[in-house]
């Protein structure tokens, strides 16, 4: 098999008279959602899949599956697929999951199946970026510090700031190199 050269969005030749914005980092995304008028922290995920034309879905699936992104069947759009078994938690990290497959990765497969985050070793490069994009807007960086600053630094309260998990709070301070007050 040969190696599959990514292409970014911004190297495609589109006349620039039908140039579109593409929303391919978290920044773009939590602009966009402020610009449509839906609350960035927390974070209303679901609103912005909405605003982006993603349908989303709480269904049962198998426990180990948190989410799947994909096109609809007769590909006039896409849909995300929440286990609606998981914690409420879960399924908002799961949403924004899906959102940064969609910004990121949309232009590569048709179809992204995720199981529970965090617990495999065997993690691929698409799903840290995705999980990197999903900490990223659910709980930005400028935020995170400002909160920090104001003497908001125990990790329960912020994951009830930003309605994510302490483990997620935990991996967005390790990504930022931030340590202490159980980080």
């Amino acid at each position: 098999m040969g190696i599959i050269r990514r292409r970014s969005f911004s190297q495609l030749q589109i006349p620039s008279s039908n140039r579109v914005e593409l929303i391919d980092t978290p920044e773009k995304l939590i602009s966009f959602a402020k610009t449509s008028s839906i609350e960035t922290v927390p974070f209303e995920a679901e609103k912005v899949a909405s605003a982006l034309g993603i349908v989303v879905k709480y269904e049962g699936l198998k426990n180990d599956i948190s989410g799947i992104l994909q096109r609809k069947e007769d590909l006039s759009g896409w849909e995300i697929l929440v286990n609606s078994a998981h914690h409420l938690h879960r399924q908002r990290y799961t949403i924004a999951h899906e959102l940064g497959h969609y910004c990121l990765h949309r232009f590569y497969s048709n179809n992204f199946e995720d199981d529970i985050f965090f617990r495999s070793a065997e993690t691929s490069q698409t799903e840290w970026e995705a999980n990197d994009f999903a900490g990223a807007i659910l709980i930005p960086e400028d935020v995170f510090r400002v909160k920090l600053r104001e003497g908001i630094n125990d990790v329960e309260a912020l994951a009830k700031t930003f309605k994510v998990s302490s483990l997620a709070v935990r991996m967005r301070a390790k990504k930022l190199g931030m340590s202490g007050h159980g980080l």
